[in-house]
């Protein structure tokens, strides 16, 4: 059966007065909020109810209901009462993992899924990282004689090019499971091995073109053959949703893929595969999970299953990921940030996020820069433009961030969240503006207008335009 498209609204574009600029629109919504993104928040302004009033119409609503000069007359929860709740929107919850096997050493539990899917040959594709150290051996030692080959020059952003060659020898070794050992490149490399066998190469018809075509493309035939992920970063969550990204150096694109078929047949999530990374490594794999979390629950089509599941793989991420990048052999660290990506992976692709990741697949396709540069750098930042379009929801998320909400307006309570994620990321040993990858003022106004084409932009909470994207981009230069 094909893979329904995700729950989009076909835009439409206008032309912007700064050409080649465009705004993406969507059907009229009794709740759409004003074009304007938000000032810059002055540090010093924390509590300043002029920003408030710049930044969000949520809190001049409630400033002309109560009276209360920014400060709601409606007792808030650490008066006994609970938020209001967040308005219903219509959704479609329908992508899930198909199988999880998690926990300490259960990488030797390779064979048993084997069994299960009535395999018997193994093909690990891997990078020169995991190849290097112990990774690699403990993933052979658990297969034993089921071991049929291994390819290990996967690299960053999974180049089409050595995905072909990967493919090449899977076929030639006689494989017919491929176990992808690492992190989004690996895996989504896997699904690169598996969309060639199901489509012999002829990639075009299942690629998405959103602005050429929306989300319209063909469904992927049957691969026959099985593929189980084993994650040893906890960031893309690629092993447990169906989609993939196939980067392009010569076009300097990512080719962009959804579909059921791709979701891994199983993950095996050990702590013990983790503790290998790096602090920076961990820490923009981190960030990466903690940006679909937040994206998540300020994405237009938002919904209580994936709000539930955002907000608690945020709280996990907010305490394990400083310890997992402080301690690196912290297991239960390392346990608790691949569970919350886990998390964030299935409340992303049941939501959809926005923004910052859209921002990120053209960091990665225009500049080869990780995706977790774009989204620890642009979290806060957008944060700031877009948590007011939570109204109470935003005590939620600061509380998940570990701020105390007690006698904070909601506008308040989402800007103190944004303050914690900047401090959070502050604190990790990872680059803080664009600046430090390398970007230019030059590259913002094309990064920005590409990021409007991008599938996941029509999920932002109320219409942006490609200049207030650059504006975004330029704040963080």
């Amino acid at each position: 059966m094909p893979c329904p498209a995700p729950p989009t609204c076909r835009p439409s574009r206008s032309p912007c007065t700064k050409s080649p600029r465009h705004t993406t629109r969507w059907a009229p919504r009794e709740s759409a909020r004003p074009a304007a993104w938000a000032r810059r928040r002055p540090p010093s302004t924390r509590s300043s109810t002029r920003w408030r009033r710049s930044a969000s119409p949520v809190s001049t609503c409630r400033r002309r209901r109560t009276g209360s000069g920014g400060r709601s007359a409606m007792p808030g929860p650490e008066q006994g009462r609970s938020p209001r709740r967040l308005p219903m929107i219509e959704g479609l919850i329908q992508d899930w993992p198909r199988k999880v096997r998690h926990g300490r050493g259960s990488v030797a539990r390779l064979p048993e899924l084997m069994a299960e899917f009535g395999r018997a040959r193994a093909f690990v594709v891997c990078g020169r990282t995991v190849a290097s150290g112990p990774m690699l051996e403990k993933v052979q030692r658990a297969l034993g004689g089921r071991l049929a080959g291994v390819y290990d020059g996967m690299t960053a952003h999974t180049p089409y090019a050595r995905v072909m060659e990967a493919a090449a020898q899977f076929d030639a070794c006689g494989a017919d499971t491929v176990v992808s050992v690492g992190g989004g490149s690996a895996i989504d490399a896997g699904k690169g091995i598996a969309l060639l066998r199901a489509t012999g190469g002829d990639f075009a018809p299942y690629t998405i073109d959103f602005g050429a075509r929306g989300m319209e493309r063909a469904a992927m035939p049957d691969p026959g053959i099985a593929h189980i992920a084993v994650p040893t970063t906890a960031g893309s969550s690629s092993d447990v949703m169906p989609t993939a990204g196939l980067r392009d150096p010569e076009k300097r694109t990512k080719l962009l893929f959804w579909d059921r078929r791709m979701v891994p047949d199983a993950t095996i999530l050990d702590p013990e595969m983790a503790i290998y990374a790096d602090p920076v490594l961990s820490a923009l794999t981190g960030m990466t999970a903690m940006a679909r979390c937040i994206e998540s629950l300020y994405a237009r089509t938002r919904q209580p299953v994936t709000t539930g599941l955002a907000l608690h793989g945020a709280r996990l991420l907010h305490r394990a990921l400083p310890r997992a990048v402080k301690k690196p052999d912290d297991l239960d660290a390392r346990a608790d940030c691949q569970m919350a990506c886990l998390m964030s992976g299935v409340a992303g692709i049941n939501t959809m996020v926005c923004v910052v990741h859209a921002l990120g697949h053209i960091f990665g396709g225009r500049h080869g820069l990780q995706h977790g540069i774009a989204h620890s750098i642009l979290l806060a930042p957008a944060m700031r433009r877009l948590l007011p379009a939570l109204g109470d929801g935003q005590i939620w998320v600061a509380e998940a961030m570990g701020t105390p909400t007690g006698g904070l307006s909601a506008d308040d309570a989402g800007a103190a969240a944004a303050d914690a994620m900047a401090e959070m990321v502050g604190a990790l040993p990872i680059p803080q503006r664009l600046t430090d990858v390398g970007l230019t003022d030059g590259d913002l106004g094309p990064i920005a207008a590409l990021a409007m084409d991008d599938y996941m932009m029509p999920h932002v909470p109320r219409p942006v335009t490609a200049g207030e994207v650059e504006d975004l981009l330029r704040e963080v230069l």
